[in-house]
């Protein structure tokens, strides 16, 4: 907003300016302005005449809000006209305006403006008075706009109510947080009131800036309507608008506030002196970063920027549009460019940027992943609507303090928002399976974590070592709680500070020392040309490994220990770290937090995080029993219920164990229930299969399920009467050892002759042929092997599918040996199967 300060009595009536009290124009729109005064001060002189009168009017009709805005429309109707908008604009600018048919839109919404600032300063308000007062303001501009809120208001103009209040409550903050700061430290306001620095005008340019933040470029599609912003922001006065709007809203705050008609005159020359200022020239700054300062990048998540905020001011009567522009700052001028530049709202990203900005973001410049010098010059222009104006410059040299660090992924997880504290890792399950939908997913075992460990380059900082922690719980401040460090590489000799990585690396990475012979081979006894001293070529290097979080292979033995591991802290010196897998407690499961810290050489620390579900419990699979026969034993075709009848199914029931612990006992909803499936095969010998696929002579076993016919369960089956020794929390009730149906097959698979009416269909070879007495044949046996894979959704990258599965000693294989020992078919009776 123009400076509209006000200047004592004493400098008004000394100063020359003065004069403007009594030019034509000053003087016809004091006359109306007294003019709409008039019939209110006359109604309350009458009543002051008659209190019996005045107290049956108060006492019959109370004032309620309609009234106070009743009051301002009596008063701002008669006083805001064509005439009296034409009169308040200096005369060389109504020529630069035109006809007020260019701009009648602008002088319709100034008496709303107006009844604003006079409504908000009749007495003290809070806040959420605020609110209200800007509830009102928005649906005057509206109505006279011609696109009236609707009642109720529909979703869209909610939401842009919600837009408005939201900015208010940001424009509002500063100044609260001033008075607050008076309030806590009144130490040097009694000298100031004695000196006279504090008087009766003090408050005034803090409550008005309070408008100027409030009615900014990103909250004017809110307040007008989105069509309307559309349609009049291209108008060459829109700016001019804003700023005869801000110096109407502080009229009618002053009006509001006056004692007496000379109250009531100083105001209107405030006013006639702030729209004045509205026709200066094009006004152009950059106050962030300040040149020769070291700025450093940050995530903006509104605009989703990683880079520097420019902040500034670009304004004028007749602004039309803005540009910024960067270059590194070795090159000449022509090399400003506008590649990586972002801009704020209303205007679209890529720009140019919409007038109107004062002191406020003007846009970013998005550094992370783009080829951004540390040194560079910024410019912005501003440019105007009116022809032969020349447009206005401003430019700033500083450094960029690149922030990098950033836990990006994890085992081949892609972080989905790593600069949210509280974003979980979300992707598809590993399984056998077609791809399922995304969910939160859980890991174990050994793990890499990726992402960026780098900070520098400005005001002699420079990364100096990253560690990775972690803390028990989702936790969202980096500096609280208790965290345990597992990871560590330090950059402490010269060849490791040459090795510093500032791209997108294996942060579980360890130091590495590398020496090249040129042949390469050793000793390496002398250099070989063109090879020159030193020799051999010797450097430090960061070597990717992977972070031991709990166990390979869970299952019913118990978790395990996790294996050691320890590196040096630089590959040339004997010191060395040691990681640390996650605590025993929960079996190295459970909800955690993990924190990459970066050090610098001033010793600052910057941090990220994420929230990762762990699972390192007992994944468990047993075949119990089939047919109520040991493994290994004799199972004849003809003690199979329903043997010998092609035509229905002959039922085997398969009983075993299918289980998962839950990660976090009694949280039953995933990641915590992390069950994967089950499939089961059966395998002739001589025959192959892996997993859940069979090749020669196998067979995929159908799985009863919702979504039958499949081959994969997906319920546990049975219990195994153990959990986790550490479970924290332990679980609740004995836990009893039980066994359930896996699957029920169609043992017609096993016979020749009915084979073809099996499901499923058997591969050639794989089923028994009958005793043939007409041919000589003999009954057929052979062993058989039932599989059965259990596995859960946990990501482990380098176990085989990616994930847990049940293994030995767990009891996944039960060989049986099956005789077809079923009658021939009659003779003459066609076979089922030709």
């Amino acid at each position: 907003m123009p400076n509209s300060k006000k200047p004592s009595r004493a400098e008004e009536t000394e100063s020359s300016e003065h004069q403007e009290i009594h030019s034509e124009d000053f003087q016809f729109v004091l006359k109306r302005l007294l003019a709409s005064y008039q019939p209110i001060l006359e109604e309350d002189l009458k009543r002051a005449k008659a209190p019996e009168e005045l107290k049956k009017e108060a006492e019959s009709k109370p004032e309620s809000c309609e009234d106070e805005i009743a009051l301002a429309n009596r008063i701002f109707d008669k006083f805001v006209t064509e005439e009296v908008a034409v009169r308040l604009l200096p005369e060389e600018s109504r020529k630069q305006l035109g006809p007020i048919e260019n701009w009648r839109w602008c002088f319709l919404h100034i008496r709303c403006c107006i009844i604003f600032g006079w409504l908000l300063c009749r007495r003290q308000r809070t806040f959420r008075a605020f609110a209200y007062y800007l509830y009102r303001y928005w649906l005057c501009v509206r109505q006279v706009l011609g696109t009236p809120v609707s009642q109720p208001p529909t979703v869209e103009e909610r939401e842009d109510f919600q837009v408005l209040v939201k900015a208010l409550a940001s424009a509002y903050k500063p100044y609260l947080t001033d008075q607050l700061a008076s309030v806590e430290f009144p130490a040097g306001i009694p000298d100031e009131v004695l000196d006279g620095k504090i008087d009766c005008d003090e408050g005034e340019e803090e409550a008005a800036a309070i408008f100027e933040r409030l009615l900014t470029a990103e909250t004017a599609p809110a307040l007008l309507g989105r069509k309307a912003f559309e349609t009049h922001s291209k108008d060459p006065s829109f700016w001019f608008c804003r700023c005869w709007c801000l110096c109407a809203i502080r009229f009618g705050c002053c009006l509001a506030r006056a004692r007496s008609f000379i109250d009531l005159l100083w105001c209107l020359v405030y006013y006639f002196r702030c729209l004045r200022d509205c026709f200066k020239p094009l006004t152009c700054d950059i106050t962030s970063p300040a040149s020769g300062a070291c700025a450093t990048e940050q995530y903006y998540p509104g605009p989703g920027v990683w880079g520097i905020e420019i902040v500034g001011t670009a304004t004028g009567a007749f602004c039309d549009h803005y540009i910024l522009e960067w270059k590194d700052q070795g090159d000449p001028p022509a090399a400003y460019t506008q590649n990586f530049i972002v801009y704020t709202s209303p205007a679209p990203p890529g720009g140019p940027g919409a007038c109107g900005k004062v002191g406020a973001p003007l846009g970013y410049l998005e550094t992370y992943g783009n080829p951004i010098p540390n040194d560079v010059d910024v410019r912005l222009t501003v440019f105007s609507s009116q022809s032969g104006q020349l447009p206005c410059v401003y430019e700033v040299a500083f450094q960029i303090f690149e922030v990098r660090v950033s836990i990006e992924n994890v085992a081949g997880i892609n972080v989905p928002d790593w600069s949210d504290p509280n974003s979980q890792l979300v992707g598809i399950p590993p399984s056998p399976t077609p791809p399922g939908p995304s969910r939160v997913l859980s890991f174990g075992d050994a793990l890499e974590i990726l992402g960026h460990a780098w900070v520098g380059k400005c005001g002699g900082k420079q990364v100096k070592r990253y560690t990775l922690s972690y803390q028990a719980g989702f936790v969202t401040d980096p500096t609280a709680g208790s965290w345990t460090q597992f990871w560590e590489v330090d950059y402490n000799s010269a060849r490791q500070q040459a090795a510093i990585n500032n791209n997108y690396m294996d942060l579980t990475s360890v130091w590495e020392f590398v020496q090249i012979c040129f042949p390469p081979f050793p000793p390496c006894p002398r250099p070989v040309p063109p090879f020159l001293q030193p020799y051999p070529i010797e450097y430090d290097r960061l070597d990717p490994t992977s972070w031991y979080s709990g166990v390979a292979h869970p299952c019913t033995a118990g978790p395990g220990v996790p294996p050691g591991q320890v590196f040096r802290v630089d590959p040339e010196q004997p010191l060395l770290w040691a990681s640390q897998a996650l605590p025993p407690i929960n079996c190295y499961s459970g909800q955690y937090t993990l924190r990459l810290a970066v050090e610098d050489t001033l010793t600052n620390f910057y941090y990220d995080l994420q929230q990762v579900w762990f699972d390192n419990k007992a994944v468990y699979g047993e075949i119990t029993g089939i047919l109520g026969v040991p493994p290994c034993a004799v199972i004849n075709l003809s003690q199979i219920p329903n043997a010998g009848d092609c035509n229905v199914a002959w039922p085997l029931a398969l009983e075993g164990i299918a289980y998962d612990e839950f990660i976090i006992e009694g949280n039953s909803a995933p990641p915590s229930d992390n069950f994967g499936g089950y499939c089961m095969t059966v395998t002739r010998q001589g025959g192959s299969e892996s997993d859940c696929t069979p090749f020669i002579l196998s067979l995929a076993l159908p799985i009863p399920n919702p979504t039958s016919p499949t081959t994969i369960g997906t319920n546990r089956i049975g219990d195994p009467g153990v959990r986790c020794a550490t479970a924290s929390p332990p679980p609740v009730g004995p836990v009893v050892k039980f066994s359930n149906i896996l699957t029920t097959i169609d043992a017609r698979m096993f016979d020749a002759t009915c084979a073809c009416k099996a499901a499923p269909v058997p591969p050639a070879g794989f089923p028994l042929n009958r005793a043939d007495p007409a041919t000589g044949q003999l009954a057929q046996c052979c062993s058989f092997f039932f599989t059965l894979n259990v596995w859960d959704n946990t990501v482990c990258e380098f176990l085989s599918g990616g994930r847990h599965y049940a293994d030995a000693p767990c009891v996944l294989i039960w060989p049986v040996y099956i005789c077809n020992d079923l009658p021939p078919l009659p003779q003459g009776t066609p076979p089922p199967c030709p």
